[in-house]
């Protein structure tokens, strides 16, 4: 792996060297042969060389089977954390729908209970108002009597003392 990313770092340097004008930097470890193919088969298989990172596994070093399990094992973490995160965002979904249901219906509740309540207000209020009317009225009464008591327990009074001077 290390070899490889080595390798394509030389390539883009050497690539953005061409792009600025300048020739670009070779080192003698990466002096091959030009790689050609020809109708009967690559020529690099008769003369005996390899390309270091081909994707065969019949190359010493490589272990390619563990790179694609590897990429393998990665799509599926991949694949199940899709699976999860997509569970996870349709039981939000549903506990959103949820909240909004019990939302609603206790909103209902409450305008039902205030239409209710209005509809009694005015009925109440009356009631009030009569109640107070007959409250003053009982108050005027309840000074009548008073004054009539006031003049019985006078006239006792008078007719006791009448009584003791006899």
């Amino acid at each position: 792996m290390a070899a490889k990313d080595q390798l394509e770092a030389q390539v883009t340097v050497a690539q953005e060297m061409e792009l600025a004008g300048k020739a670009p930097v070779r080192y003698e470890h990466e002096e091959r042969k030009p790689v050609t193919e020809t109708k009967k088969g690559d020529v690099t298989d008769e003369l005996q060389e390899r390309e270091p990172f081909a994707e065969t596994d019949e190359h010493v070093g490589v272990d390619t089977k563990e790179l694609e399990d590897i990429a393998a094992d990665i799509k599926e973490d991949l694949a199940a954390k899709r699976k999860r995160s997509e569970k996870i965002a349709k039981a939000c979904s549903e506990i959103k729908n949820r909240v909004k249901n019990v939302l609603r219906t206790m909103q209902l509740k409450r305008q039902k209970r205030d239409y209710r309540i209005s509809l009694k207000l005015p009925n109440v209020l009356e009631e009030f108002t009569t109640d107070e009317q007959k409250d003053e009225e009982g108050e005027g009464e309840k000074e009548e009597q008073i004054k009539i008591f006031q003049e019985q327990q006078k006239r006792w009074q008078q007719d006791k003392k009448g009584t003791e001077r006899d």
